[in-house]
């Protein structure tokens, strides 16, 4: 297979629902090496949020399967001091940081830009939001 535009970028994924997973696995749909985050506990509330057809012999949600492609998987507990220790030395190698937590849970896990950019220069930090970074709802 000849290169693709987006070979040797390294992304961590760490979103929950839609926009940001599926970012990610587009990204890797052309070459990005993917972490994703699927929390701490039984994963992503995405994998639970729709049943699979019946009779499809399919033990999640299809949307969560289609969006975990070309990942690689693993579980943080992001409140947890080792969970964190994790987080930061990926986010130290990575090129992509993608995650749409709301602001304020992102403050709570110390996953801001401003938690973030300091561990690496040149970390593309992408946020997806439904309702913005500060109008009122966002909050």
């Amino acid at each position: 297979m000849s290169e693709r535009v987006f070979d040797g970028l390294k992304v961590i994924d760490c979103a929950s629902f839609i926009a940001g997973p599926a970012a990610a696995t587009v990204m890797s749909d052309f070459g990005a090496e993917g972490d994703q985050d699927r929390g701490a506990g039984c994963g992503r509330p995405y994998r639970r949020r729709a049943t699979p057809p019946v009779g499809s012999g399919l033990a999640s949600n299809p949307g969560f399967v289609l969006d975990g492609r070309n990942k690689k998987s693993l579980a943080l507990d992001l409140r947890s001091p080792a969970g964190q220790a994790v987080l930061r030395r990926l986010v130290g190698e990575a090129d992509v940081f993608i995650t749409n937590y709301p602001p304020p849970v992102r403050r709570r896990l110390g996953i801001t830009y401003e938690d973030l950019s300091p561990l690496n220069a040149r970390l593309i930090y992408a946020s997806f939001t439904g309702y913005g970074e500060d109008r009122p709802r966002s909050r």
